[in-house]
């Protein structure tokens, strides 16, 4: 099993392709609306702890802010270095992915998620905070 910094590598370099592909990134958009919902249904289930909705709670947070980020870009009302753009999308990616460093249909799935999504948020904090001030 793969480190997902590796395995986020992988999906970096994917998101240098798919970032020119408008249909790519409007099916990226709503693949990443579809597995947050997953996420939802897990925050709201009596099967977890208090511990890993807590994370789920900001994994969703987060990753819903990354969303409208890019449908943002996407509908071309905010702009982004292309660098960052990319990373943007190689975490959304990797939130999406079935197959990263530990699959999502097992017991603690997401953190691997979690920890990509809280590496790009933070690496993307100054872009963030512009987009919601210019939002």
């Amino acid at each position: 099993m793969a480190d997902w910094k590796t395995t986020y590598t992988h999906f970096l370099k994917q998101a240098k392709e798919d970032i020119r592909d408008r249909e790519q990134l409007g099916d990226l958009l709503v693949q990443g609306e579809r597995a947050l919902a997953k996420v939802t249904v897990d925050v709201a289930s009596n099967e977890i702890s208090n511990i890993e909705r807590e994370e789920e709670l900001t994994l969703y947070f987060q990753m819903k802010q990354m969303l409208n980020m890019l449908r943002a870009l996407y509908n071309e009302q905010f702009e982004m270095q292309a660098d960052k753009q990319e990373e943007l999308v190689a975490a959304i990616l990797y939130f999406v992915s079935p197959f990263d460093a530990i699959p999502d249909d097992v017991p603690l799935g997401l953190f691997d998620d979690a920890q990509v999504i809280d590496y790009v948020h933070e690496q993307l904090a100054s872009d963030i905070d512009r987009f919601h001030n210019d939002m």
